[in-house]
């Protein structure tokens, strides 16, 4: 069965996409874009109001899910801890099937409204942790050890989206990734907890 034939507006969105993927928002040609889709340069203001709205249109929703995905994550685990793993494959999940969508968000926004929207959820990220080693771990986490944790946890979230992993693969290394934090947090907060102890004991 042959694929239905492309809108114009959706043309200019696929051009757009490898645009600002290749070059980012910033080095992105509106001529180039038009060029890929067919259409002659001045063909985009009929769809969008400028080169920004037509990158906005590209990640606007996967950004709003995203949003919306880490709130309730953040909720869930904290209510739930046992459920961690889930999350972090229910997230990958998320990010897969949005790959290109968030590479656009973490390395091609740059000059756009979404230009601090990653960082904004590596805050959140963060934040979590420390409330979650608050909660269930050490209320007194160093806070540089919290940020060193979450930075290697976005890493790794980063290194599974940007390499050659199938579907498949991708799970199953984020819920490997996922138990072996799961068991690291459960060793250094009982450490934490046993050196407490011992510097109260003196």
């Amino acid at each position: 069965m042959e694929s239905q034939e492309l809108t114009p507006r959706e043309r200019l969105l696929a051009s757009a996409r490898k645009e600002f993927l290749a070059r980012g928002f910033q080095n992105g040609s509106l001529r180039r874009i038009c060029a890929g889709a067919g259409m002659t340069t001045g063909a985009v203001y009929f769809f969008f109001e400028n080169k920004e709205d037509l990158f906005c249109s590209l990640v606007r929703e996967t950004a709003e899910q995203m949003e919306q995905m880490m709130e309730e994550m953040t909720e869930w685990e904290l209510e739930r801890p046992e459920t961690g793993v889930d999350s972090d494959v229910r997230l990958m999940e998320f990010l897969y099937f949005h790959r290109e969508e968030v590479l656009l968000l973490h390395e091609c926004a740059r000059g756009t409204r979404y230009e601090g929207f990653m960082e904004e959820m590596y805050d959140r990220m963060r934040s979590a942790f420390l409330v979650f080693f608050q909660k269930y771990g050490a209320e007194d986490a160093d806070r540089e050890l919290i940020r060193i944790l979450a930075e290697m946890r976005i890493r790794a979230n980063l290194e599974l989206l940007k390499g050659d992993y199938s579907m498949e693969q991708a799970m199953d290394l984020t819920r490997q990734i996922g138990i072996y934090a799961d068991g690291g947090f459960r060793s250094l907060t009982a450490a934490m907890r046993k050196e407490k102890e011992n510097r109260e004991e003196k």
